[in-house]
């Protein structure tokens, strides 16, 4: 069931999903009132039109992604703009109406994880010397850092 933000604003959860694309531009990294770092950018994801034809027309989705607390950090140290990475997160799409009548539609995904696509680079693996904090994931249907 959507979730109602304003009069025109709706965000429906659709759980958790798995994706492999393209970063669409750099992480752009902030700080929440509450004092949450998390970073933010964009995934374009290409499939074929036609299921199995990739010889064939493809299209593209686009989305949105916010990436918290030391993962935001990590992310942001190694990855850039045109990286081919593989999401996992809790996905959701907003719709609302804008000021001139039209109705627009954005996916986020509030990511749990991300990497590089091994299948096309190759990663160098340091480990962080202390290990991630227990609250350091988004809590499923929180506001936060927003």
């Amino acid at each position: 069931m959507p979730t109602k933000i304003d009069e025109e604003h709706q965000t429906k959860k659709l759980g958790e999903v798995a994706r492999v694309g393209n970063l669409t531009r750099d992480f752009e990294e902030r700080t929440s009132p509450s004092g949450t770092v998390y970073a933010t950018t964009g995934l374009a994801v290409e499939r074929p039109r036609v299921p199995g034809d990739w010889a064939g027309e493809r299209q593209t989705t686009f989305y949105d992604l916010v990436v918290f607390r030391s993962l935001a950090e990590n992310a942001a140290k190694c990855l850039a703009k045109g990286d081919r990475v593989v999401v996992v997160g809790d996905a959701e799409v907003e719709t609302w109406t804008g000021d001139d009548g039209q109705e627009h539609t954005a996916r986020k995904i509030l990511v749990n994880g991300i990497g590089p696509d091994l299948r096309w680079a190759v990663a160098q693996v340091t480990k962080v010397r202390s290990a991630p904090k227990q609250d350091d994931t988004p809590i499923p249907g929180s506001s936060e850092p927003f």
